[in-house]
């Protein structure tokens, strides 16, 4: 059974959920279910903040005036490894063939 999609998902965490909820069966293991959620909120974070990049100069000023990378590169590098943090938290280990 497919579960429900939650309410507040952009393209990419709808893309996320839909990918894992039609291969896994998260049925029988209800906590996973919220770190699914939290996984498709981050791959929407993370594409919020590519597109924010892609109009961005990669260097801007920081605090003091010297040249820093930009905030929108930084914060999608640490999501992306909030993202594969969560994903492995899901831990779905491939099925392997009975020898």
């Amino acid at each position: 059974m497919t579960l429900r999609q939650p309410k507040g998902l952009g393209y990419q965490g709808k893309k996320l959920w839909k990918s894992i909820t039609d291969e896994f069966d998260l049925d029988a293991e209800p906590h996973k279910i919220r770190i699914l959620f939290d996984a498709c909120k981050m791959a929407d974070a993370i594409d919020r903040l590519d597109k924010e990049a892609d109009k961005a100069p990669l260097v801007a000023k920081g605090s003091y005036g010297q040249p820093v990378l930009h905030p929108a590169f930084s914060g999608a590098q640490t999501a992306r490894a909030a993202l594969a943090a969560l994903l492995a938290r899901l831990n779905f280990e491939e099925a392997t063939p009975d020898e």
